[in-house]
């Protein structure tokens, strides 16, 4: 009886453990492709490739937008800011914010029906997200800039350092999730529509993971440093077209974009048949 008490007393913590442990187990192979008689399965993949297309290319263009934006609404130049979070304080802030929360809402619900490390990494990724866009950097200007509300009820110290703590979270998780593309891809078996093999997909999600790490790295010197002024606003730049370039063509499967209405087609007509 003692020894059972002590397995119940025991049952809730073990229950626990093994809820942790799932949260932080990687996938390092998935499923196969739906075939062409599995016309629903096609639909909602097809649909799941264009929403990691669309993140792909909302990150790429980021950087883009917000100096094109800046220098449209606040004549000042593309690129003219120390840092992309800078742009808060531009004409291009709401691009900013709405961009980056676009992107956090896509990562908090990418995963979330699953217990493994990918789910726990895009869910830390889009909570950080969210903190680098609602927690503003420090204004570049303080002349000119006004402090926001949340600046004002928290103090501007406290904001920015939210502010950084989430940014590195971000680009750090977002670095393991496009190693873990390289992972899975590499396993996966070619498929006879692809162009690449999965050798390929593996070193180009890697090097992507690299170029993330690599601009991490470049920012923590300019810092300790103080390196040159457009430092940090280039190795965030090549960190951010790093993510979007890894998770653009994660997404972007031709041969099933491309191919989804042909194999509904080809079910149903095989279907017919029967």
């Amino acid at each position: 009886m003692v020894r059972r008490h002590r397995i119940v007393r025991a049952w809730p913590f073990l229950v626990r453990r093994k809820r942790l442990r799932r949260l932080l187990t990687p996938v390092v192979r998935t499923a196969p492709r739906p075939t062409v008689f599995e016309p629903d399965r096609l639909r909602y993949l097809r649909a799941y490739l264009l929403m990691r297309t669309m993140i792909g290319v909302l990150a790429v263009a980021l950087p883009l937008v917000l100096g094109v934006g800046d220098l449209l609404l606040s004549a000042t130049g593309p690129f003219s800011r120390g840092s992309l979070s800078a742009y808060y304080y531009s004409g291009a802030r709401d691009l900013f914010v709405g961009t980056l929360c676009a992107v956090a809402v896509f990562l908090v619900t990418y995963k979330v029906s699953e217990a493994n490390l990918d789910n726990t990494l895009s869910l830390l990724a889009g909570v950080a997200a969210f903190g680098v866009a609602l927690f503003p950097t420090r204004r570049p200007d303080p002349l000119i800039e006004r402090l926001s509300p949340l600046q004002q009820r928290l103090g501007e110290m406290a904001v920015e350092t939210v502010h950084y703590l989430s940014a590195t979270v971000f680009i750090a998780t977002l670095a393991v999730l496009c190693y873990f593309f390289g992972v899975r891809e590499g396993a996966r078996p070619r498929r006879a529509q692809a162009h690449r093999s999965p050798q390929f997909w593996r070193i180009y999600h890697w090097s992507c993971a690299a170029a993330i790490a690599v601009s991490v790295i470049a920012v923590s010197l300019s810092a300790l440093t103080a390196g040159p002024a457009d430092a940090l606003v280039i190795a965030e730049v090549l960190s951010v077209w790093a993510f979007g370039a890894s998770w653009l063509m994660k997404g972007l499967e031709l041969d099933i974009l491309r191919g989804a209405r042909a194999s509904q087609r080809s079910a149903s007509r095989a279907s017919l048949r029967r």
